[in-house]
């Protein structure tokens, strides 16, 4: 069960984690297995860990972020006005939500959330240039539908 343990934190790391982050989480999961009095057959018990060790570690980024965001709201206000906050670009923000969901998602992070394409890989789970590619290519889709309801600026 140990190797199981360093194996799940070494994807974590991998994954985007801290290594304090990921033994936390793998540490939750075996008190979990403990409290629980679960029987897991032995060929299962690998599967059952990693399942449950990235749900773990996706609900504790979640937490975190929502932390941030209140953090960002409360204390660091920001008196630049975001200009796709402005009632002139809904057109805007309706195209992206009609784009697929890891499209939007990536649009959305970069543009309207300002994170870096690096930070967007470590959300993500991809590689940085994989994050560039599908950018670059959410960006055509965008343009493509902007451009057939009637909007046309080399902005996008």
């Amino acid at each position: 069960m140990l190797g199981f343990a360093r194996e799940i934190v070494s994807y974590l790391q991998r994954s985007g984690a801290s290594k304090a982050e990921a033994e936390d989480v793998v540490q939750d999961v075996f008190v979990k297995m403990l409290e629980a009095d679960l029987i897991i057959p032995a060929q299962k018990m690998r599967a059952w860990m990693y399942r449950v060790s990235i749900r773990r570690y996706i609900d504790c980024y979640r937490r975190q972020k929502r932390y941030m965001e209140i953090l960002q709201k409360e204390f660091f206000i920001n008196n630049q006005v975001n200009p796709f906050e402005n009632e002139d670009y809904d057109f805007l923000a309706e195209e992206v939500a009609k784009l697929p969901e890891a499209e939007a998602a990536l649009i959305d992070l970069y543009y309207f959330q300002n994170f870096t394409i690096k930070e967007i890989a470590q959300i993500m789970s991809y590689s940085v240039s994989k994050v560039k590619i599908q950018l670059m290519r959410s960006r055509k889709k965008l343009r493509r539908n902007l451009e057939e309801k009637g909007y046309h600026n080399g902005n996008i």
